[in-house]
């Protein structure tokens, strides 16, 4: 397998690279769309490029516009293709970034919710998006939030023995 930077990828790929490495909940446990990875990635690819986070979305602010989820779709592809990502089957249960045994708050549809099998090209990407500035203060957000819901979803019970 070829080695990769962050700067050798697509920036859909890197973006998407970079939000499955953010640690994500499941959106269904989150309760909210918001968690969704095409969602997050959409805002991000947008804050990216042009400084507002509503470019890829649909006029409801939750669902990513069809233009937007193909390109996703692509990137994808082109991440399975490098072997850096490997789509799961569908309805299989998966947290963000990964395959958790007997997760099933969430089912996973493949087209947007890939396994990363680079998790150090991973955290690179998600670096490279912090250090954009308009991207930060989002990603910041969303991973305070997913703080909250992981420790919600550890009181209720999950991932005990």
């Amino acid at each position: 397998m070829a080695a990769y930077n962050p700067e050798d990828l697509d920036p859909i790929e890197r973006a998407l690279l970079g939000v499955l490495s953010l640690g994500l909940p499941p959106s269904r446990a989150a309760g909210s769309d918001t968690f969704r990875i095409d969602h997050v990635t959409a805002v991000v690819a947008s804050l990216a490029e042009s400084g507002q986070p509503a470019a890829y979305l649909a006029e409801d602010g939750l669902r990513v516009q069809p233009a937007f989820r193909q390109r996703l779709r692509l990137a994808i592809e082109s991440l399975t293709e490098k072997g850096l990502v490997m789509q799961q089957a569908p309805g299989m249960p998966a947290a963000a970034g990964g395959y958790e045994t007997g997760l099933a708050l969430d089912l996973v549809d493949p087209d947007e919710h890939p396994i990363v099998l680079d998790r150090y090209l991973s955290q690179l990407c998600m670096e490279h998006l912090f250090n954009i500035p308009a991207v930060y203060p989002y990603l910041m957000e969303r991973y305070s939030s997913s703080g909250e819901v992981w420790r919600r979803l550890r009181e209720g019970g999950y991932a005990r023995d």
